[in-house]
């Protein structure tokens, strides 16, 4: 893993440091490496298993700094940062630089390509690809809600709801991100990402970190506070439940590769 971090730290240094979206994917990088070493030490994975979703976190969004530097922006709708991190470590061969066995080569590569895409979009895998699919979705989505906190400024107002947006968050689902968003639609985005972890360990991770607590205590409500209110206990009711009853039908599946 050292010698995985090294190569990172010597890729980044090409980019612009006073830059605050490249200093942000940065530190969101290793954030997620970490939580990748917490996730593995609850789910009880073993050695090989616990660097090769910590090697995923480091190099999941390593696209995203070529984006920042054409583009200064996150987009997705702009910039396919997962593909061009699949470009540029596999098709360009970088992927030498951060590991030394090519064993799960196939895994890392599906991994950042669908580690944010919607759901409908990611196909059938083997079930040990798509467990480090879902860690890495998992794990994402735990630090997104702690980067909207550090650096965002969430907003809610129904007035600024697409009206997609709103069907599908009230249906309980993962949002269908649309081109031409509106103000409040990232709220209701990351509203929409408690339902669609995959591991129960993921959500206790979230849960221990108070992501959310800090995450909605950062949200400017315009109007209409019932409705925040309910999409705000909706979440939590949605947390808690998978607490209780969530299944982690991978994993069960797979007998878990234990230490």
């Amino acid at each position: 893993m050292d010698f995985a971090i090294k190569a990172f730290k010597e890729y980044v240094e090409q980019f612009d440091k006073n830059n605050a979206n490249i200093n942000s994917k940065i530190e969101h990088t290793f954030r997620v490496v970490d939580l990748a070493k917490e996730l593995a030490a609850k789910m009880n994975l073993n050695k090989e298993d616990t660097e090769l979703i910590m090697i995923i976190a480091l190099l999941h969004d390593i696209g995203r700094f070529y984006q920042v530097k054409l583009h200064d922006s996150f987009s997705d709708f702009i910039f396919d940062h997962a593909a061009y991190g699949v470009e540029y470590l596999f098709n360009e061969g970088h992927i030498k630089d951060y590991v030394i066995t090519r064993d799960n080569d196939e895994i890392i590569k599906n991994a950042i390509y669908y580690h944010s895409r919607y759901t409908a979009d990611i196909p059938q895998f083997d079930e040990r690809t798509t467990m480090f699919v879902n860690l890495i979705r998992d794990l994402d989505k735990i630090d997104i809600y702690y980067v909207v906190y550090l650096k965002g400024h969430p907003i809610f107002s129904k007035n600024e709801i697409s009206p997609s947006y709103l069907e599908d968050i009230l249906n309980k689902r993962l949002i269908k991100r649309i081109s031409n968003e509106k103000k409040t639609d990232g709220f209701i985005t990351l509203c929409g990402f408690i339902y669609d972890f995959n591991y129960k360990d993921s959500v206790k991770l979230l849960k221990e970190k108070k992501y959310l607590d800090l995450w909605f205590s950062k949200v400017k409500v315009l109007d209409n506070k019932e409705l925040f209110l309910k999409l705000k206990q909706d979440v939590y009711d949605e947390m808690n439940e998978r607490l209780i009853n969530r299944e982690d039908e991978v994993i069960r599946k797979l007998g878990v590769r234990k230490c």
